[in-house]
C-alpha cells in the first residue's frame, strides 16, 4: 500500500532493556522514555506486581520540591515500592540537572511497575537497582 502510514522513527520510544544478578538474584530492568513520562520495569519474579506514579511539582514562590508518590495497581502497604519510585526520580533529576537537561517544568512523571522477591529487598539490592536504572535513564538521554 503506497498510502500506509508509518510512525517516524524520532517518535518512538526509546527502550532499554538489561538481565542482572543483584546479590544472586535475577533482575530484569526496562526503561522507556517516551515523551511525557518515562516507564520503568523492575521485576525479579517476571511479573509487573505493582504499578506506581512518581511526579514532581516545584512550587512557583520558593521553588521547593514536592514528590508525589501514587500506588496504581498492587500491595498499597509496602512502602519501599514508593521509596524506589521517589529515589529514581529524585536521581533522573539530579543527573538532568548535572546535564543541563532541567527546567523547573521539564520533569516527566515516573511510571514504576516493580515486584521484587523477598530476599531481593536489602539495601545493598537497593543502591544496585537505583543505580543500574539511572545507567540507562543516561544512556537513554544520549540515543
Amino acid at each position: 500500500m503506497d498510502d500506509q502510514i508509518k510512525p517516524s522513527i524520532a517518535s518512538l520510544p526509546v527502550t532499554i532493556h538489561r538481565s542482572l544478578l543483584v546479590n544472586q538474584i535475577h533482575t530484569e530492568i526496562m526503561l522507556q522514555r517516551f515523551s511525557d513520562r518515562t516507564f520503568v520495569l523492575i521485576t525479579q519474579i517476571g511479573k509487573v506486581g505493582n504499578l506506581l506514579s512518581c511526579s514532581l511539582e516545584t512550587s512557583d514562590i520558593d521553588c521547593s520540591k514536592t514528590y508525589h508518590v501514587s500506588n496504581l495497581l498492587g500491595n498499597r502497604e509496602d512502602s519501599l515500592l514508593g521509596v524506589y519510585a521517589r529515589a529514581i526520580l529524585e536521581k533522573i533529576v539530579d543527573l538532568d540537572k548535572e546535564q543541563q537537561r532541567y527546567s523547573l517544568t521539564s520533569t516527566v512523571p515516573l511510571l514504576l511497575g516493580i515486584a521484587l522477591k523477598k530476599e531481593g529487598r536489602g539495601t545493598e539490592i537497593f543502591q544496585s537497582i537505583i543505580k543500574q536504572v539511572i545507567s540507562m535513564y543516561d544512556i537513554s538521554s544520549h540515543g
